[in-house]
C-alpha cells in the first residue's frame, strides 16, 4: 500500500510542507491557494501568494486539491458501532422476512444472534407490528436472538434472550419480548462483548470514520469502553471527547472528574442524560399525540432527578448532554436549566437531537445560550414525503429539525450523526435540502456545523475546527470544491491527516495536476 511506502510517520514527527493546496474558507465562502507548514502535529504556518517557503524540508504535493478542517462528529456511539460491525447487520433488509432469513442463516454459525440496524421505514411494507417474541421463538427457543432497531431505543428478543434480562429492568414487555429505552440501549450489558471484541471494535470503527473524513468525535460511552480507549491511547487515530451516560454520574462526582480532563486525544467531557426516547420507537415526548394514536411518548427522567443532574453538574464543573427529541421534553428541560444554570451557560450545556421544537423553545435556547446538537442525516433519511417522520407524525414532519430557525436566534448549532449513519458529507446534503425551505442551510453553514461548532462545544475552538497557525493539523483533502453544490454527489475524500499523520488516503501521484 502506498501509505506504507510513504513511511507516513515521517509526515507526523518531522516537519513537512503541504503544498499546492486549496484551503476552503467557510466563513467567507471562498477558496485560497496556499501551503501549510506542519510540525509536531500542528499547523506552524500558512504560506499564501508567491512568498518564500522552506526549501530543505519534506514536501507533500496536493496538486491543487481542496482542503478543509477534519470533520468533528458531534454525537457518536463509535465503539458500539464497531461492535455491531462484528455482529449481524440488518440495515439492508427490505422486509421482516428478509431479517428473519438472515437471522436463520446466522443461527447455524452462532450461539447468540445479536442483529442490529433494522429500520421498518425502509421496508417494502411496514410489518414491524408482526415482530414479537413468538416470531423469533419460531426460529429458536434455545439460542438467544436479539433484534435491535437502528435507533437503539427499541428491541425485540426471543424467550431465550429474555431470560438474560433482569426482572427489575423497566419498560420491558415480557409477554411480547419488546424492550424499550434503557433495556434496549444497554443490551451489551446483558450480552457483553469480550475485551478482544472491544479492542477490535475501536479499530474497525476508527477505520470507518476516517474513510468518511471524521477526525474527532463526541463519544457517548461507559467506563468499560473508556478504559479500552485509555489502554489503546497511543494507538488512537481519532480524537475522543467522552460523555459518560447518566447511570455513572454519581461515580463521576465521587472521582472529582471535571469537563476537559485529559489531553488532545482522549478527554472526559461530561454526562449524557436520556430525558426521552425516539420518534421511531414512539417514545419521544410530544405535546400532541403520534399520528393515529393517543400516545404522546415518555419523559424518562423525573423532574426532581433532572434538577439533581443540573445542580450537581453546575456545582462540579461538568457539562451536560441532554437527550431531548420531543417538543414536550425540551420545554421541560429548558425550564429546569433556566432555573439552575449560571448566566450565559459557561459550562456549555447542550441538548441533543431537538427534532421537534416550538418557537418558544427556539427563542429560549438563544436567550440562554444552550448549545443545539443535531443530526441532519435524520433529515435525509426520514424527513421526506412518505418517510418515517410523516408516517408517525403526519404533516408535522415538514417543520422538524429547525436548523435555520436556531441560527437566526443565534443558537450555537453543531452537527453529528448518532451513527445513523456515520458520514458528514451524507448529512450535509440533509442540511441543505431540508423539505422546508426556511430551515435550509448554505453549504458553508453546514460545513461549519461539522467543524468549528463541534470544537466550540468541547472548549477546543482555539485548537481545532480551523486551518490556521497554531491549530492541530487535522484536515481532509477532497477531490473537488465542496462549496459548489453540483460537486456534492461526486465528492470524494482522498486523504485524511490527524495530528500531522496521514491516516487515510490514496496516492497523490494518481490525482493528476490541475
Amino acid at each position: 500500500m502506498w501509505l506504507a511506502d510513504l513511511k507516513r510517520k515521517e509526515f507526523s514527527s518531522a516537519a513537512y510542507l503541504l503544498e499546492n493546496a486549496r484551503i476552503v474558507d467557510f466563513k467567507n465562502a471562498n477558496v485560497e491557494s496556499c501551503a501549510l507548514l506542519i510540525e509536531a502535529g500542528m499547523i506552524r504556518k500558512k504560506f499564501t501568494g508567491n512568498g518564500s517557503r522552506p526549501r530543505e524540508i519534506r514536501k507533500l504535493n496536493l496538486h491543487g486539491k481542496y482542503v478543509i478542517p477534519g470533520f468533528i462528529d458531534g454525537h457518536t456511539h463509535l465503539i458500539p458501532e464497531g461492535i455491531k460491525m462484528q455482529q449481524l447487520d440488518l440495515s439492508r433488509c427490505r422486509s421482516l422476512e428478509d431479517c428473519l432469513k438472515k437471522i436463520r442463516a446466522d443461527l447455524k454459525k452462532q450461539d447468540i444472534v445479536f442483529a442490529s440496524n433494522w429500520d421498518e421505514a425502509s421496508w417494502r411494507a411496514s410489518d414491524s407490528k408482526g415482530l414479537k417474541r413468538h416470531t423469533l421463538d419460531r426460529l429458536s427457543r434455545k439460542k438467544p436472538i436479539i433484534m435491535r432497531r437502528i435507533c437503539g431505543h427499541y428491541a425485540v428478543v426471543n424467550t431465550a434472550a429474555l431470560r438474560h434480562i433482569p426482572e427489575n429492568r423497566r419498560i420491558v414487555d415480557r409477554s411480547s419480548g419488546i424492550l424499550y429505552e434503557d433495556a434496549a440501549l444497554n443490551l451489551n450489558d446483558f450480552f457483553p462483548p469480550t475485551d478482544e471484541m472491544l479492542e477490535e471494535a475501536v479499530s474497525l470503527a476508527e477505520k470507518k470514520a476516517l474513510r468518511l473524513g471524521i477526525t474527532s468525535v463526541h463519544e457517548i460511552s461507559k467506563p468499560r469502553y473508556f478504559r479500552v480507549l485509555q489502554k489503546k491511547r497511543k494507538e488512537l487515530k481519532i480524537r475522543y471527547a467522552i460523555y459518560l451516560t447518566e447511570r455513572y454520574h454519581e461515580h463521576v462526582l465521587e472521582t472529582g472528574l471535571r469537563t476537559g480532563y485529559g489531553d488532545d486525544w482522549l478527554r472526559f467531557e461530561g454526562t449524557k442524560v436520556f430525558v426521552d426516547g425516539s420518534i421511531g420507537a414512539r417514545t419521544a415526548a410530544l405535546t400532541k399525540p403520534y399520528e393515529g394514536t393517543h400516545r404522546r411518548g415518555n419523559i424518562l427522567v423525573p423532574t426532581s432527578r433532572l434538577k439533581w443532574f443540573v445542580d450537581t453538574a453546575e456545582s462540579s464543573g461538568i457539562q451536560l448532554m441532554l437527550h431531548s427529541i420531543g417538543d414536550r421534553t425540551t420545554k421541560i428541560a429548558l425550564r429546569i436549566l433556566k432555573e439552575r444554570v449560571a448566566q450565559g451557560n459557561p459550562l456549555r450545556h447542550r441538548i441533543e437531537h431537538l427534532e421537534m421544537l416550538s418557537d418558544e423553545s427556539v427563542a429560549e435556547m438563544g436567550r440562554m445560550k444552550i448549545i443545539a446538537s443535531m443530526q441532519p442525516n435524520f433529515v435525509r433519511r426520514w424527513q421526506n414525503p412518505g418517510g418515517m417522520y410523516e408516517k408517525v407524525l403526519g404533516q408535522r414532519y415538514i417543520g422538524m429539525n429547525r436548523f435555520r430557525s436556531l441560527l437566526l436566534r443565534r443558537v450555537r448549532l453543531l452537527f453529528g450523526s448518532d451513527c445513523m449513519p456515520l458520514g458528514p458529507l451524507y448529512g450535509l446534503r440533509g442540511a441543505i435540502s431540508h423539505p422546508s425551505e426556511k430551515e435550509r442551510l448554505s453549504i458553508a453553514q453546514g460545513l461549519t456545523m461539522y467543524t468549528e461548532s463541534g470544537a466550540f462545544a468541547t472548549f477546543e475552538e482555539e485548537k481545532k475546527g480551523k486551518l490556521e497557525q497554531g491549530y492541530l493539523a487535522d484536515l481532509v483533502v477532497l477531490n473537488g470544491n465542496p462549496l459548489e453544490r453540483e460537486n456534492l454527489a461526486v465528492l470524494e475524500i482522498q486523504m485524511v491527516i490527524v495530528g500531522g499523520e496521514i491516516v487515510y488516503g490514496t496516492n497523490p501521484k494518481t490525482w493528476g495536476r490541475r
